[in-house]
């Protein structure tokens, strides 16, 4: 994987500055298509008719409440995230759309309040970077990752990563500069938090660096699927 100077960012404030128009740049950016992704990954999920699924890094609850949404079957689902702001937009669309059986957790991904092997399955849509893009807790998040999934259960990550094509990347980090940056700057007056998302994203991993990743820290890939050629890619891996 890359070698860079680690760096921990100021996650917290980034994201207690920019909650309240998090999903809209969402939708503006990627022209609606997040919540596209999100409907895939959450089915996929679903397909391993797990009874216990916790959405990690679940933000404003956009995926946890499409997992419940599309739910056939008892399942327990919990969303977790560090910025109270997010969990109390998410808290807020689960009462509107009346799933108050979702559990919202508040907390730290390095250190969580689950037993040993909690969850048949795992989401995290979109935040899987800020876990391990120059993060200096990197493995004690793979760890605790690791920890709280069943043996045998699945991890689904909804990333962006760099594109392996020179063109379209050189397109995707424009259009990261140009557009997102801006976009977001604008809508939510923080430029700092959207240089950040634009910056991390420019510069995270290929898919590849994250199946190296993922293996190092013990689970086997099973699938990539990949959108807007490699600009985004939904992972599966299950754990050894």
């Amino acid at each position: 994987m890359k070698s860079s100077q680690v760096k921990d960012y100021p996650l917290h404030d980034y994201y207690s500055m920019i909650y309240k128009k998090y999903d809209l740049v969402n939708r503006l950016f990627t022209l609606g298509k997040d919540m596209e992704w999100r409907r895939i990954t959450a089915l996929k999920c679903l397909e391993f008719k797990p009874a216990s699924v916790v959405d990690l890094c679940c933000g404003t609850g956009d995926l946890t409440l499409l997992i419940r949404k599309l739910l056939k079957e008892t399942v327990t689902v919990t969303g977790y995230d560090f910025n109270s702001h997010m969990l109390a937009e998410a808290k807020t669309k689960a009462e509107k759309l009346a799933y108050p059986e979702i559990e919202f957790i508040q907390g730290d991904v390095a250190s969580m309040p689950f037993n040993d092997a909690a969850f048949d399955c795992m989401t995290i849509g979109f935040g899987f970077r800020n876990l391990t893009f120059n993060n200096t807790r990197i493995e004690q998040h793979m760890s605790e990752i690791y920890r709280i999934i069943k043996p045998g259960g699945h991890l689904l990550i909804l990333e962006s990563s760099v594109p392996s094509l020179r063109l379209v990347r050189f397109f995707y980090r424009l259009y990261l500069k140009l557009v997102l940056i801006p976009l977001g700057g604008i809508i939510s007056g923080s430029w700092n938090a959207y240089s950040y998302l634009a910056t991390s994203s420019a510069n995270y991993f290929s898919v590849s660096e994250m199946e190296e990743l993922l293996k190092k820290s013990r689970f086997t890939v099973e699938s990539v699927t990949s959108f807007y050629p490699g600009a985004s890619n939904l992972i599966v891996a299950r754990k050894n």
